[in-house]
């Protein structure tokens, strides 16, 4: 695969994720926090230049994640620290 084809699939993924957080029925707003963070990383890819490709969007949240970082694996050469580093937090957090 093609590592900038994959950094763009995998910020799409994040998107998707965005709205998967944001549509959830969350009573204690958490999701909305997660949401939040995770346009904070949409920010952080532009800031690499990334260009967001289309992604399936029958996935939830925390799929959405995990289908980000497995992509991200796989273009590993190529992927910034920064970003593989704020993807993993945000995992984390979404996964308690």
């Amino acid at each position: 695969m093609d590592e900038l084809l994959a950094l763009g699939l995998a910020l799409g993924h994040v998107r998707s994720a965005v709205v998967a957080f944001v549509s959830a029925d969350d009573p204690t707003g958490e999701s909305l926090f997660l949401a939040a963070e995770c346009l904070d990383l949409e920010g952080l890819f532009g800031d690499f230049g990334v260009v967001p490709q289309q992604v399936d969007p029958g996935l939830d949240a925390i799929a959405s994640l995990d289908a980000a970082s497995n992509v991200l694996v796989a273009a590993r050469q190529v992927v910034p620290l920064a970003l593989w580093a704020a993807l993993q937090e945000v995992r984390a957090r979404a996964a308690r």
